[in-house]
């Protein structure tokens, strides 16, 4: 495990070690879930653990993160006419370059968002942020609509053989569980729609946006409890990064359970 001593931070070759004995390899496509907080203190910072983890995954791998917009108006449809209006007018548009990470993600998510040649989907909600050589691929002309499905980053993600690290992230954040959710035929999946501001044609348009309510769960279920099903029936591995419990899964394993298990439970 990285670090040599109490006074010792966790350094560069430690993580990646690390990294390495969880299995992560030359070429994944991974999407990270983490704690910094979990990890312990590191030598260099944040930015040490994404460097770390671009340099185990080399010139072929690609690392995605889920940052959303920390500043998306999608409360407004709740608010009094006046203070509609004051939103409609003045609340500024999505902008991929400069709108942050939201802040429950986790500073590695705005730091990844920032990274240098990273690229981010353009869906405001659901938005993903990519390095590497598949980053393009993985973010581009994701839909407006049902942003955790079909044509999303999700989707890409799995259908490219892809893997998901939870490191020192809890098991409920584990957003490929949405995926799984718009796939599985589930008695109860409530529609949800808000307006959302973008640029459309050099102005501000503000567009109505559906989904399935990924806010609350849709039966008597949590995304903890089914990760922890998975990992008890071998669908993913545990281990550390610095002192920071993780998992890791394959992307198609991990949704081909989900499925399952939300249908034999919920099923329609």
């Amino acid at each position: 495990m990285t670090g040599t001593s109490a006074s010792i931070p966790h350094t560069p070759s430690g993580i990646r070690d690390d990294l390495r004995a969880l299995g992560i390899g030359t070429g994944d496509t991974l999407m990270l879930h983490a704690s910094y907080r979990a990890v312990g203190p590191v030598m260099g910072g944040p930015n040490t653990i994404v460097a770390a983890l671009q340099d185990v995954l080399g010139s072929d791998g690609t690392l995605m993160m889920y940052v959303g917009w920390n500043d998306i108006p999608d409360f407004i449809d709740a608010l009094s006419d006046d203070e509609q209006a004051a939103y409609l007018a003045q609340h500024p548009p999505f902008d991929a370059r400069t709108a942050r990470a939201v802040r429950d993600h986790g500073i590695l998510a705005e730091c990844l968002r920032t990274w240098p040649g990273a690229h981010r989907s353009l869906n405001p909600e659901a938005s993903m942020s990519a390095v590497g050589s598949r980053a393009e691929w993985l973010t581009r002309d994701h839909p407006l609509d049902y942003g955790y499905g079909a044509g999303s980053p999700l989707d890409r993600l799995v259908a490219c053989g892809g893997r998901v690290l939870m490191l020192g992230a809890p098991l409920d954040t584990l957003t490929l569980l949405h995926h799984a959710e718009f796939h599985a035929r589930l008695r109860h999946k409530r529609i949800v729609r808000y307006r959302c501001p973008i640029v459309r044609d050099g102005e501000t348009a503000w567009v109505e946006i559906e989904d399935f309510d990924t806010g609350e769960s849709h039966d008597d279920y949590a995304f903890d409890t089914i990760a922890q099903a998975a990992l008890a029936a071998g669908e993913g591995h545990r281990g550390k990064v610095g002192h920071a419990p993780c998992a890791v899964f394959e992307a198609s394993g991990l949704l081909q359970f989900a499925i399952r298990w939300l249908e034999m439970r919920f099923g329609s």
